[in-house]
């Protein structure tokens, strides 16, 4: 019952951070859909800095003002706007459109429902980072420098309301405000094709039946808080320029500053949107809105601008840790840059040109090089979550059958740019996932236009796809949501590897026991003070100082960390580097002894610190 009261909460947060956002709305005529997605979208942005701002200072006692804040200005927020809310009477819905609006609820509430679900072995990123460093920032009491953690430098919009989900003592109140990314993304790009004159409801089932999107959205990763902000920019940029006024410009630059805000990624998708939309309105010969552009460009790199600068005054590197040889960064270094680029360089099928013009087809046919190992099996088949879906490949049929015009063929322009640089940097499909509501909204804007046999194919194509979506992860994830709630232990010791190891050290060690993590990042779950442990990730532990591993014993003790716990499942094969031979050292001279193992997961200790 807890959980469902902090499923509510959240939900609640999000409403009154929707009303918020309409103060910003006034001067605009939105349909329902659009006003809902752009004044949550702003609401919530405002949120988050809020939140990050009371962290900074370390106040989090005042995250009750930010609440308080936010229920006022909602709550006024929503009695201005409940009356455009009407719209203008509904006409019969036909049979299709109820169907699709029906399925694409159906996954929409599914997914709400699994936000109730702890983070298991399936969200690495959520229990190496997205909740671990803004658990951090609680223990500390404000906005700490956690320079072990490398991805707690990104811009960290939405882990801000992660923080406040958590500083509540509630993980699905945390997951809500992804799930609400999501859905919000969904009502902006029905919205927004709807207003074009195509189908509104088939954009949004394309959008929420993509297998990778329903899984993001009961997760606490960010890429749906990128795809919201990302795609609503690029919505209102296409109104400024088509309808020529300068508010929408406006609109459009403080979106993609809260864009800035969630991912480094952001940075391409600015200077893509600010180059075609000043080329565009030199083709419309809108000389004041090109200079408009310009300042709404600014004021998005001022709104993004603190965690950059935050960074810069940390580390020296305003994007660490990449950019390295332009701008260096503390506990950093040339090989750590070369080290992550290549593991970069391990998604995706090759950098050729011809696999370049085959990425559309290699991302639905052969989904695996392009995502995380992370998939459920049914049965006698293993599905990968991570997919793209049938749906944006066969959106190509639709511009054959129903051309582009309207000005969409800008918006195909930066879809094309965009995985062009997508395709050069990281070709990991969640990274690309603001691309789809944009190329959704250009297939759904022409869908209309199609012969109604080939509009009826492709819609039985996006039930298809959304059928399956809501059956994998019904399937998949429902029969463990009772566990989940009565034994949240249970839960965890059978989804997620290194839980056993993890309880052992919470509750036979002592409080203040440091912990070295080896071949493992996740670090959530646990109760002790610990440290990524391997070369790449900092250079904390000065691993070219220690002769053997009596000197990294030494170095362990004095720093108070008295256990090492090692992942084997991802202990690469081979001789070992030379850091790594130090802990094998000290494991043969019997200075770190086994005290547990389980999963492949095993614990040492240093010896001599039983009593300590």
């Amino acid at each position: 019952m807890e959980a469902i009261i902090a499923l509510l909460t959240g939900i609640l947060v999000v409403v009154l951070a929707i009303g918020a956002g309409q103060w910003f709305l006034r001067r605009f005529e939105l349909r329902p859909s659009e006003r809902l997605a752009y004044g949550g979208a702003l609401g919530m942005g405002i949120v988050a800095y809020l939140v990050g701002l009371f962290t900074a200072l370390y106040l989090l006692n005042g995250l009750w003002v930010v609440l308080m804040l936010v229920a006022l200005a909602g709550v006024w927020g929503w009695i201005r706007v409940l009356p455009l809310l009407r719209g203008a009477p509904s006409q019969r819905t036909p049979p299709p459109t109820l169907g699709m609006s029906a399925l694409a609820g159906l996954i929409a509430l599914l997914t709400l429902v699994l936000c109730l679900l702890p983070p298991d072995g399936n969200e690495w990123d959520t229990l190496a980072y997205h909740f671990a460093f803004p658990k951090l920032y609680l223990k500390a009491g404000g906005m700490i420098e956690i320079p072990f953690m490398h991805q707690s430098y990104f811009p960290p919009l939405l882990d801000m309301l992660f923080l406040l989900g958590l500083w509540l003592g509630s993980e699905p109140m945390a997951k809500v405000f992804h799930w609400a990314m999501g859905i919000l993304t969904a009502l902006g790009l029905a919205g927004f094709v709807a207003r074009r004159g195509g189908d509104g409801v088939a954009s949004a089932l394309l959008w929420l039946g993509t297998p990778v999107v329903a899984w993001q959205a009961f997760t606490a990763y960010v890429d749906l808080s990128t795809a919201l902000y990302v795609s609503l920019a690029v919505y209102a940029l296409y109104e400024g320029i088509t309808q020529k006024q300068a508010r929408w410009l406006w609109l459009a630059g403080a979106l993609m500053g809260f864009a800035l805000a969630t991912k480094y990624n952001a940075l391409l998708s600015w200077g893509l949107l600010g180059l075609l939309g000043l080329l565009w309105c030199v083709r419309e010969r809108w000389a004041s809105g090109a200079r408009m552009l310009v300042l709404a460009g600014i004021l998005a790199l001022a709104i993004g601008a603190p965690w950059y600068l935050r960074n810069w005054y940390w580390t020296g590197n305003p994007v660490y840790p990449f950019a390295y040889s332009l701008f260096g960064g503390e506990q950093w270094s040339q090989a750590q840059a070369d080290a992550y680029r290549n593991d970069q360089l391990k998604f995706g099928m090759g950098r050729a040109p011809a696999q370049l013009l085959l990425a559309p087809w290699n991302l639905t046919a052969h989904p695996a090089p392009f995502a995380d190992p992370i998939g459920v099996a049914i049965g006698e088949r293993a599905y990968l979550l991570p997919a793209s879906g049938m749906g944006y490949l066969a959106g190509l049929g639709i511009l054959v059958g129903g051309g582009v015009g309207n000005g969409l063929g800008w918006l195909l322009g930066f879809v094309g740019l965009s995985m062009l640089g997508w395709f050069v940097l990281m070709q990991q499909v969640r990274y690309m996932l603001f691309v789809f509501p944009v190329w959704g909204a250009v297939i759904g804007a022409r869908l209309n236009r199609l012969p109604r046999w080939q509009s009826g194919l492709f819609v039985g194509l996006l039930v298809a796809q959304g059928g399956f979506t809501l059956w994998l992860l019904g399937s998949s994830y429902l029969p463990w949501l009772g566990l989940a709630q009565s034994d949240r232990e249970a839960f965890l010791m059978r989804r997620l590897q290194i839980y056993p190891a993890v309880r052992y050290l919470n509750t036979q060690t002592p409080n203040k026991a440091g912990v070295i993590l080896l071949d493992e990042t996740r670090g959530y779950y646990l109760e002790r003070p610990y440290l990524w442990g391997n070369a790449g990730h900092h250079r904390l532990i000065p691993y070219d100082q220690l002769a053997d591993g009596d000197a990294l014993v030494r170095w362990l003790m004095q720093n108070g960390y008295r256990y090492v716990l090692i992942n084997r499942m991802f202990t690469p094969q081979g001789a070992p580097e030379t850091w790594r031979a130090l802990y094998y050292d000290a494991i043969r001279k019997g200075s770190l002894q086994l005290v547990f193992s389980e999963r492949q997961v095993e614990v040492y200790q240093v010896v001599g610190q039983r009593n300590q």
